[in-house]
Order: C-alpha cells, then sequence, then structure tokens
C-alpha cells in the first residue's frame, strides 16, 4: 500500500484547488511545450557548426544576446512592478517564438542564423522576472515550490527526450541528404523522405518556433490573481529613473538580501568559470566519444532531475533557503570536484573513468531542479515583500546572472590562455561553489541567532501579519 501511494504522488500534482489548480495545468503545459522547444534548440550550434560553417566567433552569439537579456532585466523588473505582468510575459514570447520559425530561412548564413538564436534567448530571459511574478501571486505559499518542482521535473524529462530525438534526426537527414551537385540517388520510398533529409534543419526549426509560440499562448491563459484597479502615479520616468528606482532594492535596507546576492555570485561565478570546459575536459582529458559526451552532459543530469526535483520541490516548501541552498550547492560543487578527481583515481583504479563522472552528474542532476526552482522562481519570495517587489527583486536576480556570465566567462578565458588546466578549474569551482554552500549554512545561523523566518511561508505571514519591520534583518 505505501509503495503504491509513492507511486501515486510521483504521478499527481501538488494539492491545488480553483485558479491555482487550473494555473498549474497551464503552467505544465507550457513548461512542457517550452523544454520541447528547447531541446531542439540545443542541438542549433551543431547544425551552424556542421551544415553551414560556422566560425569559431559566431558560436558566442547566443550567450552574449542572452547576457544583453539579463542586463534589460534589470530595467523591466521596474517597468512591469505595477503593471500587468501577463503583457511582459506573453509579447517577449511570441517575439521569441518567430525568431525561431524565422531560423529555418536564415539558413544560407550561419552569422543570422546564430543570431537569430540569440535573439530568441534575449526574448525569453526578458520574461522571467515576470514569471516568477505570476507564480507568486497564483500559487500559495505553501506549496509554490511543491507545484515549481512537478512543472520542472517533467519538463526535464520533455527536454532530454527532444534533444535526443532531434539529434538523432539531425543525424539521418544529415546521412541522407543528397549533395550539392544532386547527382547522387535519392531515398528509397520517395520523394517525401528525401525532400525532409534535405530540409530536415529547417524543419526542426519550425517545429521549434511553432511549440515556442504554443506554449506562451498556453501560459497566456493564465488567470493572473492581481488587482489591476491599483495603480500609482509615481511610475518612473524614463531609463534612467528606472535604473535607479531598481538599484533602490539595494539600498533601501534589506541587507538580507544583499547577502542572499553574495552567495548567488559567489555560486554562479565559481560554476560558470568551469562550466564552458566540461565538454573539454570530457572529450580530451577523459578520452569520451560524442556519446559519452552527450550522456554525461545532458541525459544523466536531466534523468536524475526527473527522479528528484518533484520530491524535493515540497522539500523546499518547508525547509529554511539558506539550509536549501547549502545542500543545492554542496552537492553541485561535488560533481566538479570529483570529475577533476577522476583522471588520478582512474589511474590508480581504471573503473573510475566512468564511475565517478556518473556519480558525479547524478549529484548534480539530483539538485540541478532544486538550483533552477531557487534561482529563478521562488528563492527572491524569502526576501521580496508581497506585490509589485516580487518582478524588481527577481529583475535584480536576472541582472545578476548576467554580470556573472560577463565576467565569469572573461576570466574563464584569461585562465584558459595563460595554460591553465581544464581539471585545474574544475578542481578550484567546484571547491568555490563547495564554499558558496557554506556561506548559506552560516547565514541560516545567524539568521536563527537574530530570529529571522524560517521559510518562504512564515516570512510571507509575517509579513502581512506584524509589518515590514518583523520581515527585515541587517
Amino acid at each position: 500500500m505505501a509503495r503504491r501511494s509513492v507511486a501515486v504522488e510521483f504521478f499527481c500534482g501538488p494539492p491545488l484547488s480553483g485558479n491555482a489548480r487550473r494555473t498549474f495545468r497551464l503552467h505544465l503545459g507550457y513548461a512542457l511545450l517550452d523544454a520541447t522547444a528547447g531541446g531542439i534548440l540545443l542541438n542549433a550550434p551543431i547544425v551552424a557548426i556542421k551544415a553551414f560553417q560556422a566560425a569559431n566567433w559566431h558560436l558566442p552569439l547566443r550567450e552574449l544576446f542572452a547576457g544583453i537579456g539579463m542586463i534589460a532585466s534589470l530595467y523591466l523588473g521596474v517597468r512591469m512592478a505595477r503593471r500587468a505582468k501577463m503583457p511582459f510575459v506573453f509579447i517577449p514570447g511570441v517575439l521569441a517564438g518567430i525568431c525561431s520559425v524565422s531560423m529555418a530561412a536564415a539558413t544560407g548564413s550561419a552569422f543570422w542564423f546564430l543570431t537569430l538564436l540569440g535573439f530568441g534567448a534575449m526574448l525569453e530571459i526578458i520574461a522571467r522576472p515576470a514569471i516568477t511574478s505570476i507564480l507568486r501571486l497564483n500559487y500559495p505559499v505553501d506549496h509554490r515550490g511543491h507545484a515549481v518542482g512537478e512543472v520542472r521535473k517533467w519538463s526535464s524529462l520533455a527536454f532530454v527526450v527532444s534533444s535526443v530525438l532531434s539529434a538523432w534526426l539531425l543525424h539521418w537527414g544529415a546521412g541522407h541528404a543528397r549533395p550539392a551537385s544532386g547527382v547522387e540517388p535519392g531515398l528509397l520510398g520517395g520523394g517525401g523522405l528525401q525532400w525532409s533529409a534535405d530540409h530536415m534543419a529547417q524543419m526542426l526549426m519550425v517545429l521549434a518556433g511553432l511549440l515556442n509560440l504554443a506554449s506562451f499562448l498556453c501560459f497566456r491563459q493564465i488567470r493572473v490573481e492581481e488587482d489591476l484597479s491599483i495603480r500609482r502615479c509615481d511610475l518612473p520616468r524614463g531609463i534612467g529613473s528606472s535604473f535607479r528606482e531598481a538599484l533602490r532594492v539595494l539600498t533601501a535596507g534589506n541587507g538580507r538580501f544583499r547577502r542572499y546576492l553574495l552567495g548567488c555570485f559567489l555560486d554562479g561565478f565559481c560554476q560558470m568559470l568551469y562550466l564552458p570546459l566540461i565538454w573539454v575536459f570530457l572529450s580530451r582529458d577523459l578520452g569520451f566519444g560524442y556519446v559519452g559526451c552527450s550522456v554525461l552532459m545532458h541525459a544523466v543530469p536531466a534523468l536524475a532531475a526527473f527522479a528528484a526535483t518533484g520530491a524535493l520541490g515540497r522539500v523546499l516548501d518547508r525547509t529554511n533557503p539558506w539550509i536549501s541552498w547549502s545542500w543545492i550547492r554542496g552537492l553541485w560543487g561535488l560533481d566538479a570536484i570529483l570529475l577533476a578527481a577522476t583522471p588520478v583515481c582512474a589511474a590508480v583504479f581504471p573503473p573510475a573513468l566512468v564511475a565517478l563522472p556518473v556519480l558525479g552528474r547524478l549529484l548534480r542532476g539530483s539538485v540541478q531542479g532544486a538550483w533552477w526552482i531557487m534561482w529563478w522562481q521562488v528563492g527572491v519570495t524569502y526576501f521580496a515583500p508581497p506585490g509589485e517587489d516580487t518582478s524588481r527583486y527577481m529583475g535584480v536576480m536576472v541582472f545578476l546572472n548576467g554580470a556573472i556570465r560577463l565576467l565569469a566567462s572573461a576570466a574563464g578565458m584569461v585562465l584558459a590562455a595563460a595554460s591553465v588546466p581544464p581539471g585545474v578549474l574544475l578542481l578550484a569551482g567546484g571547491l568555490g561553489v563547495v564554499l558558496s554552500g557554506a556561506y548559506s549554512l552560516w547565514q541560516a545561523s545567524w539568521e536563527r541567532r537574530h530570529r529571522g523566518p524560517e521559510t518562504m511561508t512564515e516570512f510571507e505571514h509575517r509579513w502581512n501579519g506584524e509589518g515590514r519591520e518583523a520581515s527585515r534583518l541587517d
């Protein structure tokens, strides 16, 4: 009986009712469609390299535009604070879908192909503060992590299936496409299969764009529980005043949030220091082939996330966020440390060549869903007052992520140019992430001594019941 109840709990959503339950269904539909599109678009750089002879300088275009979107989110987080949130999700989402569809028409130029991919990524990123605000408004605080965890669990599975299947279709299309001369015989079975092989990349980009559009149309059906009659006259005018209002989030006396940002910066910087080098380390230092690298980079972590994220979402609702971050970062950093230790251990014990990377990837995958939930969805709700400040705080978080990418990428390039081995960067980055976890544990102890809110639920109840001063610790 107990075993059956666990299985039922794995496949059932959180105990929601009314509009919250409707929001969960539409949120899940949006996430599944978006993850399927993302799995296809993940292979776009490979297409640009193999089919369109992309130059090396073309490849960072997606990250460049994503960084621009993260910086713009600081401004947009303020602009949307006292406005209806849905347009800030729907309009960028539709434009992102159009960019993905347009990639099918840009296959003559690797630059424009990857530029459109970057524009789409930028537009999706600037919608994130509004998505966080909507989910906070619609989900009850005591089931918010559970709901987002269930959504992330199933979208992880959709992502890995989509990425593997689209990669196989691209491989099949490349193997059966006619050469430019057109003298080779076509596929057996008619011109339809041959045409599909010749245009497989274009077909997949159109499919990804349509899935993107469908996902945001699905999200658009959510009824946001916000009071549109309350609008203030002191809206910021111009870019300068909007940025000043965004910076007020950091200078308005919320020392807890500043300490939270410090931990997130240490975590993110150390991760990005080695993340781009994992491919190189797996292939060159450990000798894995294309399939082995893909399995370790994507399949193993995504399957672990599918198995663990739903349950961890329920745990996040009942756990102090500082404590949650401590074990999330501890296991994440241990992955990099195990990878760095693999060559030495394999020289003594050869099975370690496979065992340690798989173990590390499983550890990272088991918490990557929880990391995503805390960073992108519910973490700021432990610091931002309920209401319009949610989008401001989330805009700061997205901006911080963009700053981390720029600084860590530059530092990684300098260290790589100085011939620092990837294994050393993995070890240093992993230790830094573990250190950020220890910092989170120390902050949890500090706040308990000063009677800070134990959970996100307590924070919101304390804010609503006892006033603003009860929610802030400096």
